[in-house]
């Protein structure tokens, strides 16, 4: 998928292991576990996300049931955010989600980061970084393992965290990670929420 992707235009993508849950009635009787997956997850504008779309529909079949799924979010580059902070999008309960990705063992010391400009914490989602040169042949050349960190945050303390992950870890240089923010548009859960919930249910 990466090969055709980079044929429309892609520089590359990230692979993720993961797993997910089948319908199918022979998989449940020969291993009810969940299913292994892999999520691959390319940067794209619009005119490039319609023709990913259009490439994984037709070349690999998602028209058919258990091929696979595709979806698209938005995001925005951090130099953009940082040129243009009233760009960002609103999210319905305040928050945004501050996506980096480092390479392996890396990940701890970014939430690190993130927590001394206020940050609760973060989740670290092992991975594998897929870089496809110009000139290529196969296979695929799947670089180290990469940490992808998440944490979500208020618009209060958004630029602030953002910030410090970059400082810390020396983002401006080719190599070190690169970070990404996304519009959040529901969180169920956090801590905050659950306090605010709290008080209403003892008022």
């Amino acid at each position: 998928m990466l090969h055709k992707a980079q044929e429309l235009g892609a520089r590359g993508g990230t692979i993720f292991l993961a797993e997910g849950t089948t319908r199918s009635r022979f998989l449940n009787k020969v291993n009810p576990a969940h299913a292994h997956k892999e999520l691959v997850m390319i940067g794209a504008g619009q005119s490039l996300s319609a023709s990913l779309h259009e490439m994984v529909f037709q070349t690999f079949k998602f028209y058919k049931r258990r091929k696979g799924i595709a979806f698209s979010i938005p995001f925005k580059h951090w130099e953009s955010t940082a040129e243009n902070p009233s760009s960002n999008q609103e999210s319905g309960d305040g928050y945004s989600a501050i996506i980096t990705i480092v390479n392996r063992g890396r990940g701890v010391e970014c939430v690190q980061a993130a927590r001394k400009a206020g940050a609760r914490g973060g989740t670290i989602v092992h991975g594998h970084g897929a870089g496809i040169p110009k000139e290529y042949f196969f296979p695929l050349s799947i670089e180290p393992q990469k940490d992808m960190v998440i944490i979500l945050s208020k618009k209060e303390t958004l630029q602030s965290i953002k910030d410090s992950i970059l400082v810390s870890m020396n983002l401006a240089e080719p190599g070190n990670g690169i970070l990404f923010i996304l519009p959040v548009l529901r969180t169920s859960g956090l801590f905050e929420n659950r306090m605010v919930e709290q008080r209403g249910a003892g008022s």
